[in-house]
């Protein structure tokens, strides 16, 4: 018998609904909700482009390890809306290996600019000297980084192919998925 876990870890390109599901399939299954960006920014008393701006990717790594620790070592069931990046992190992945089940929401490059391409607050899609990309450039970024980030999140304990589906069909698929593995 596997060891039941106690909370489910949300991974996906930014766009791909983790903060948008993630409370709601939180209420289906009874658990609670945290977003680990929000923890972030409440800890740091900065938000997340402020402290990409000032303090740089690697200090924001690094808390996001320290803050993703923490919040596993709570004890809590909960449901995290995990960052866009951070399972790049392996001391990350290894929390989330050891603390919960995973569950990737796949989502097209095509989705993800229809839902974040205009924001220019999201800072990995700026470009590198902090300029705002727009079309060609931005979906060249975004698939970029997807293409980076997608060996991490296919190590996913499910997927879900959040590209087409409402978040009610999301949230539905996900909990059947779930039943056995999550306390």
């Amino acid at each position: 018998m596997t060891e039941l876990k106690h909370i489910v870890f949300l991974t996906g390109f930014m766009g791909s609904g983790k903060s948008t599901i993630g409370p709601r399939l939180a209420r289906k299954i009874d658990y609670d909700f945290r977003d680990l960006d929000k923890i972030i920014e409440e800890s740091e008393g900065a938000s997340v482009p402020e402290i990409f701006r000032t303090q740089g990717e690697a200090y924001f790594r690094e808390s996001e390890n320290r803050v993703l620790r923490k919040l596993s070592e709570s004890g809590g069931r909960i449901v995290v809306a995990l960052g866009g990046g951070t399972l790049t992190s392996e001391k990350c992945r290894n929390i989330v290996r050891d603390y919960g089940v995973l569950v990737y929401l796949q989502v097209s490059p095509q989705k993800v600019l229809e839902r974040v391409g205009r924001n220019q607050e999201r800072p990995m899609l700026l470009g590198p000297g902090g300029e705002v990309l727009s079309g060609v450039d931005l979906a060249a970024r975004v698939e970029s980084l997807l293409s980076d980030r997608e060996k991490y999140y296919l190590n996913a304990d499910f997927v879900v192919n959040a590209t087409e589906m409402t978040v009610t069909e999301c949230v539905e698929e996900i909990a059947s998925k779930l039943k056995g593995s999550i306390e």
